[in-house]
């Protein structure tokens, strides 16, 4: 327990040192163009869901173009009149860092060109600084919830599992109640059907080929039944082993949803 709190409070930490944006650079058709740009530490699906879904809360649709995020008419901050086209590029930090993703941010005059030399509008660059600066808390936020989400969804499966594994044991006890009630009745059969062969001694030989036969169906009743129960209760062994393995997965995924929840204040 106390590794994972610790493991929540590095990444809380690593969140914090890398969302942080900066002036660098992102390739256009093999052409270094200027950019924001923001590392981010989460894998790159879920970042570029998470920017679609930032700007469609501010009123603004995307569409894509050579490998870009295009937003329109987008204004960077409060104080910006002139509205911009915002160009986003998502790309894996290294081969080394593939849960890291860098999210460039060209901001170009609205309507500009796109095939221009030189794209960005280096007047609005620090801007654009700012904007990713500013969307950083909530791709937090939004990460949080899918690892959330994702955790419990883990949780739930396990605890069904449990659920069921718990489920099968009340049947498998139920059986071997009833295999063991089977095999109680059988034993009294037995007692009669000798005591009925005995008595018919001095009988015909049909009638004691029919009593004689009697006997030796409660025996082979008794062994049919006897391997039942063997099996039953060995499942039932083999059931409580793995009910025992699957409360550690469910405590080892509880652990971890409660990490998630630590490094991001107890939500």
């Amino acid at each position: 327990m106390k590794s994972l709190l610790f493991l929540g409070v590095c990444i809380f930490c690593t969140t914090t040192l890398f969302a942080q944006a900066y002036i660098g650079e992102t390739e256009l058709r093999n052409t270094k163009q200027a950019a924001a740009a923001i590392r981010l530490p989460y894998d790159n699906d879920p970042v570029e869901d998470g920017l679609k879904q930032y700007m469609m809360t501010k009123g603004f649709k995307s569409t894509g173009i050579s490998g870009f995020i295009l937003f329109r008419s987008v204004p960077l901050d409060g104080m910006d009149t002139a509205l911009n086209d915002l160009y986003f590029k998502v790309t894996v930090a290294s081969r080394k860092e593939k849960d890291m993703t860098v999210l460039s941010l060209i901001p170009t005059k609205r309507n500009q060109e796109f095939t221009a030399r030189t794209l960005a509008d280096s007047g609005k660059l620090e801007k654009a600084r700012l904007f990713l600066d500013s969307l950083a808390p909530f791709m937090t936020a939004y990460n949080t919830r899918l690892q959330l989400s994702s955790q419990q969804e883990v949780l739930g499966k396990a605890q069904k599992k449990m659920n069921n594994l718990r489920s099968d044991s009340s049947d498998l006890q139920k059986k071997i109640r009833n295999l063991q009630s089977d095999l109680d009745q059988n034993q009294k059969d037995q007692v009669k059907a000798a005591a009925d062969l005995q008595t018919s001694i001095n009988a015909d030989d049909d009638t004691k080929k029919k009593y004689q036969k009697r006997v030796n169906k409660c025996l082979d009743e008794e062994a049919s039944l006897q391997k039942k129960l063997r099996r039953a209760k060995q499942d039932l062994e083999d059931n409580r082993n793995d009910m025992e393995r699957q409360q550690e997965e469910i405590n080892k995924q509880q652990q971890g949803l409660n990490a998630v929840r630590t490094r991001n204040g107890g939500i």
